[in-house]
Parts: structure tokens; C-alpha cells; sequence
């Protein structure tokens, strides 16, 4: 057993009040708390989407900032500096490296984000953000092209002040096209991309 000071919301820090815990529970619910934060928060992909947040959050930044495939690239450092500021204050390079693997076509079978610029190679990174420049590619159009009608349900942002989808309208199956990997606490996931004509025709299969 352990000793800590109660922090509830009847006690101010500073009351002298202590309350005796049970060490191997804290950490367990402690952990499993932490765990649930970073699957959720963070590390692998929703299944409707096929996206993990931060890749959410550029998506739709990118679409409300009408950088369609029809339209002039933008600095990626623009791009950076919009979601980070009104929806993923975790640290530019998070976002950039997720935009910057978006527009891969060797990390992604249909990249997301049609990129400008020296985006990298198998063997070495990207330029820095204030060199490159990006845009929607033609297949985030789909899993954007709705949020408009009242198709998925919003969330308030960090702060309140603004919404973020909890989820992309996608009209294709992106998880199983462009697979996923991610790491978490406690758990992993690593699947595979797959060909969209054959994902379609395996899905308009299962509906006949």
C-alpha cells in the first residue's frame, strides 16, 4: 500500500488530506488509461477511415482550405502551420512527416496528398517543409467530398472553438487499400494494401 495526497475536487492541494492506495491497481488503471489515450489519440487507424487522427486532420484541413487536385500546391509548411493550429498541437514534425508519407506512392498504394517538391525516396527523407509544396490528390476527393451534407458526426477541437469530423466520409475502403501500421501500448497493427479494382469487385461481390 501507498500513501498520496487526495486530489479531489472537495480537497485543495495544500489540506493535508491522505489517502492510502492500492499501488498495483493505480498502475493498472493508470496504464490502461495511458493505453486507451494513445490507441484513441494517436497510434492506429480508425477501420471506417482507414486513417489515423493526425492524417484525419490534414485531410479535412486540406479540404477546407480548398486545395483541390484543379488548384495550385501550397507551402507544406502553410498546410503544418493550419492543422497544428486549430487541430493537432502535438508538434509540427508529426504532421508534417504523416503529410509528407500521404504523398508517397512507395509508402502508400493511392497517396492522399499530391506533393511538390523533393518528398523523399526509399533510401532518404524529405526536403524540409518550407521547401515543398502540396495539395489534395485525386483520391482524397472521395473521402472528402461529403463533409458538407451531414454525413458524419463533428467533435469541438483542443480548445473548443472550432470542429473536426471524428471520422472521413469515405467513399472507398482505405484501410484495406493503403493498409496500416502502427504501434500503440499494449497492442500493434500491420496490415497490408491491397488492389482497389480488386477490393471493389471483392465488395460488390459480397453485396450480390
Amino acid at each position: 500500500m501507498a500513501r498520496r495526497s487526495s486530489r479531489t475536487a472537495s480537497a485543495s492541494p495544500g489540506d493535508g488530506r491522505i489517502v492510502d492506495i492500492d499501488v498495483s491497481e493505480e498502475m493498472r488503471s493508470s496504464f490502461l488509461e495511458y493505453a486507451y489515450s494513445v490507441i484513441y489519440a494517436r497510434a492506429l487507424p480508425d477501420a471506417r477511415d482507414g486513417l489515423k487522427p493526425v492524417q484525419r486532420r490534414i485531410l479535412f484541413q486540406m479540404a477546407q482550405m480548398g486545395l483541390r487536385p484543379d488548384r495550385g500546391h501550397v507551402k507544406s509548411a502553410r498546410v503544418v502551420g493550419e492543422v497544428m493550429g486549430r487541430l493537432h498541437p502535438h508538434g509540427d514534425t508529426a504532421i508534417y512527416d504523416a503529410l509528407v508519407r500521404m504523398a508517397q506512392s512507395f509508402s502508400l498504394r493511392l497517396p492522399m496528398v499530391d506533393g511538390h517538391g523533393n518528398f523523399g525516396s526509399p533510401d532518404d527523407g524529405p526536403a524540409a517543409m518550407r521547401y515543398t509544396e502540396a495539395r489534395l490528390a485525386a483520391a482524397a476527393l472521395s473521402m472528402t467530398a461529403s463533409l458538407d451534407e451531414d454525413v458524419v458526426d463533428f467533435n469541438p477541437n483542443y480548445d473548443g472553438r472550432e470542429t473536426e469530423p471524428t471520422v472521413l466520409p469515405a467513399a472507398i475502403p482505405n484501410l484495406l487499400v493503403n493498409g496500416a501500421a502502427g504501434i500503440a501500448v499494449g497492442m500493434a497493427t500491420n496490415l497490408v494494401p491491397h488492389n482497389l479494382g480488386e477490393v471493389i469487385g471483392a465488395a460488390r461481390h459480397l453485396i450480390r
